[in-house]
């Protein structure tokens, strides 16, 4: 497993990670920096990524952990071939928004994210968590692949409106292999 973190360590917000394994990849978030100058052409702000600017099939997807902007803003410029994974209700908020707001994004090929099911794709099992957070159907993410595993909080917190999850999360976190 081979992580690059293209943007979110020296700022909040503006996340994007990106995973590979066996000449497979997957990114996680997408998002827009929190500091981003209303002028700026967002798309411009697109992390170099293989697959982003034009199809490379070892990009097997994008998985969103919430819908917040600096996880989700810049997911509406990948290509649509890209199958974005998020929570079915994140999506549906986002699709809502795009009447709105041009920052809204329908994802034209998804996979959903539900609590403790894994999902696979290519070398790589995801297992999202559901996390109280701000934002509605927000997701923390196990990654496992190649006897490697990779655990992605997103944002969560443990004194929200859903804290049992964070209670449940301490009492069955993910399992050792």
């Amino acid at each position: 497993m081979k992580v690059c973190i293209h943007r979110g360590t020296q700022e909040i917000g503006g996340t994007c990670i990106e995973i590979e394994s066996a000449g497979q990849r997957i990114v996680l978030d997408v998002g827009l920096p929190l500091d981003t100058d209303r002028d700026v052409d967002a798309k411009s702000l697109l992390p170099d990524v293989k697959g982003f600017a034009s199809p490379d099939d070892s990009l097997l997807a994008a998985l969103i952990s919430h819908p917040h902007q600096d996880h989700f803003g810049l997911a509406r410029f990948l290509p649509p071939q890209i199958p974005v994974i998020i929570g079915e209700a994140a999506h549906n908020i986002l699709r809502s928004a795009t009447f709105f707001t041009p920052s809204g994004a329908d994802f034209k090929r998804t996979i959903y994210l539900k609590d403790r099911e894994t999902i696979k794709t290519g070398p790589f099992e995801i297992m999202p968590y559901l996390v109280d957070h701000s934002a509605y159907d927000a997701y923390s993410i196990l990654i496992s692949t190649n006897g490697k595993r990779l655990f992605y909080s997103g944002d969560f917190r443990a004194h929200g409106r859903k804290a049992k999850l964070f209670q449940k999360m301490i009492k069955t976190p993910p399992k050792r292999y």
